[in-house]
């Protein structure tokens, strides 16, 4: 997950107050190599979290390692079984019609280096899984099986799915707990190739999927690819994502949005207990939109004053916005008395920063040619 923690204030402000102690953030990661994303430690010590990975020995490293013993690690494959019906319309196709991979300079680069580095750096800088001792497939295991079998997971808040191929097989074998719990939001590597065929792992399958279960997208990255014909500089040390390229792959955020009429009350979904409304409302600060948090708690005021104030949450998250404020109210006249205080012009110059202008800000062009031209490439 590409995600950074940009605003925590307010959230960790309810979790140092106990405010989750007896509903803790529960977290289901299914493709989990390298542990839980630290993303989701700002809900410490208020934090369940089970991850699914097919790597038996990542598994058993991450789960020596774990401090939380609220965290634990399971060696599994997930999806959906081959009697399914979605897996039937598919047939013996995979679900990534129209992968360009082969033309990539990434597996071109993993193939040159697979003979060069150690066994046991494979996996973390050539993501090469298929090479390790994996889980079983023929026990492999829905979401919604795998709740019934973790009574950690009978609250799920969020789901976070990356297992490079079967990703939407993995969503549907989880509707019935995003309904039933519900589940607040998701995080999806999202394909931004493929075909026209329905059962595909495309970004278009994958959105209209979520929206038809009253999600709403709040957050889209973008990685770029670059053919073996010119390989471009990586973004990172191994083979992967690079600084030009195609748009090939990204990460998606769906959060259920309770603001929006038209997804209120999704099918067949409980309305969302004061926890759950909580809940969310940090998962929009975490995710970089305390708008959206000030605007869920603003409307909800009433319903989460049995387990905290609203007036305090609101002045956190203006505080956190413009730190020259003191607090919500205050943060909204000035906006109402004069829009353009919050121009970029202005904004900069209040907060002490020097104004960027645009034609300052160098293109991707130019980047790419500089680090072409340091490592020797020009």
């Amino acid at each position: 997950m590409e995600n950074t923690l940009r605003f925590t204030k307010m959230t960790r402000s309810l979790v140092e107050q106990g405010t989750f102690a007896s509903h803790p953030f529960t977290l289901l990661d299914v493709g989990c190599s390298g542990g839980i994303s630290p993303f989701w430690r700002v809900f410490e010590p208020s934090l369940t979290a089970i991850g699914i990975d097919p790597v038996v020995p990542e598994c058993e490293r991450l789960n020596a390692k774990e401090k939380n013993a609220n965290v634990r690690y399971r060696s599994l494959f997930v999806g959906l079984p081959d009697d399914h019906q979605f897996v039937k319309q598919r047939g013996s196709n995979e679900p990534w019609g129209g992968n360009p991979w082969n033309r990539l300079s990434a597996p071109l680069a993993s193939s040159i280096l697979k003979s060069k580095i150690r066994e046991r750096d494979k996996l973390p800088v050539l993501n090469d899984w298929k090479g390790s001792e994996l889980a079983s497939e023929h026990l492999r295991i829905g979401v919604d099986e795998l709740v019934q079998s973790e009574k950690l997971l009978s609250d799920l808040d969020f789901i976070k799915v990356d297992v490079d191929g079967y990703d939407i097989d993995v969503i549907l074998s989880g509707e019935k707990i995003t309904r039933t719990a519900p589940v607040l939001g998701y995080t999806l590597e999202v394909n931004f190739y493929g075909s026209t065929s329905d059962v595909d792992h495309t970004f278009h399958n994958t959105d209209r999927l979520m929206r038809q279960w009253g999600f709403d997208l709040f957050g889209l990255s973008l990685r770029q690819y670059s053919t073996a014909a010119l390989p471009a500089p990586f973004q990172w040390d191994g083979p992967a994502q690079t600084i030009f390229g195609r748009p090939y792959q990204g990460d998606a955020i769906y959060l259920r949005d309770p603001m929006n009429a038209q997804t209120k009350g999704a099918p067949q979904s409980p309305p969302l207990s004061v926890f759950k409304i909580l809940k969310l409302a940090c998962l929009f600060e975490c995710f970089g939109l305390p708008d959206h948090a000030a605007e869920l708690i603003r409307e909800n005021a009433a319903f989460l004053h049995e387990i905290c104030h609203a007036t305090k949450l609101l002045d956190i998250l203006a505080q956190e916005v413009d730190p020259g404020v003191q607090s919500y109210t205050q943060y909204i006249e000035k906006f109402s008395a004069d829009p353009t205080a919050y121009y970029r012009s202005q904004w900069h110059s209040e907060q002490g920063m020097k104004p960027i202008s645009p034609r300052g800000v160098p293109s991707l062009k130019r980047i790419a040619k500089r680090i072409c031209t340091r490592l020797g490439f020009t």
